[in-house]
């Protein structure tokens, strides 16, 4: 299992936001570059980097340049970089791709356009994740803030697809610390064939050891990182322990 720093980009800043509400965002840093190379420095082997500003339909030149300089960052420093938020075509995905993204996350279109979605998959084999942002059973999309559909019918849906693996996301505990639903990760590991990667609620390393001994392939780790709940090194080395 691996844990995975997440980066979410606001007007070019980083910030977290809470169960996805953009109205209050905390602010954790002006560059994002400073802040994926505090992750590297810590042994990070990969960092989860989110385009809020296209995730919601409204890209803005500042994020869309800090995020090509964390992944130009990250690729300097072969740190796997995935990428998301606006990902909505294959002309995106590629070039992210060739820009240095090691993966791209896919998440309104493959609820919403499965069709297009799968021709991404196709093209970049290996290099897609699917990211199910889920609240009270309903994917989430366009940024979290439209239903989708049900869960478990994409789940039926993208069990077979050719990617990278899942990224679960609970949307009601993103932020707030509350715990990872380890339920829902049960629940995705077996409508799921590909690897499950857990993210939102985590807040200590024995959340993350939870989420281990639950079959997680890895873990998304965000505000409790930038709030010193979790120590990126000491996490690291637990995990390191768990696999030994």
């Amino acid at each position: 299992m691996i844990i995975i720093p997440a980066i979410d980009v606001l007007g070019g800043r980083c910030v977290r936001l809470s169960q996805g509400e953009y109205a209050d965002p905390t602010v954790y840093g002006d560059d994002p570059v400073v802040v994926a190379r505090s992750f590297i420095v810590a042994g990070a082997t990969r960092i989860h980097v989110v385009d809020l500003d296209a995730a919601r339909g409204r890209a803005t030149p500042e994020s869309a340049n800090a995020v090509r300089a964390i992944v130009a960052e990250c690729a300097g420093a072969r740190c796997e970089v995935e990428v998301g938020g606006g990902v909505r075509d294959i002309g995106i995905a590629l070039a992210l791709l060739s820009a240095g993204a090691s993966f791209v996350v896919l998440g309104s279109i493959a609820v919403r356009d499965p069709e297009s979605a799968s021709a991404i998959c196709h093209a970049a084999p290996g290099r897609v994740l699917l990211g199910l942002d889920v609240r009270a059973g309903m994917a989430r999309v366009q940024g979290w803030t439209e239903d989708g559909m049900a869960a478990s019918e994409l789940l039926r849906l993208w069990r077979d697809w050719e990617t990278a693996g899942l990224i679960y996301t609970d949307t009601m505990r993103d932020g707030v610390m509350a715990g990872p639903d380890l339920d829902g990760l049960r629940s995705c590991r077996a409508g799921y064939a590909g690897p499950v990667y857990l993210s939102g609620g985590l807040s200590s390393l024995a959340d993350i050891a939870a989420s281990a001994a639950a079959g997680a392939a890895g873990v998304v780790v965000g505000k409790a990182l930038y709030e010193g709940r979790i120590n990126l090194v000491k996490a690291l080395r637990a995990v390191a322990s768990l696999v030994a």
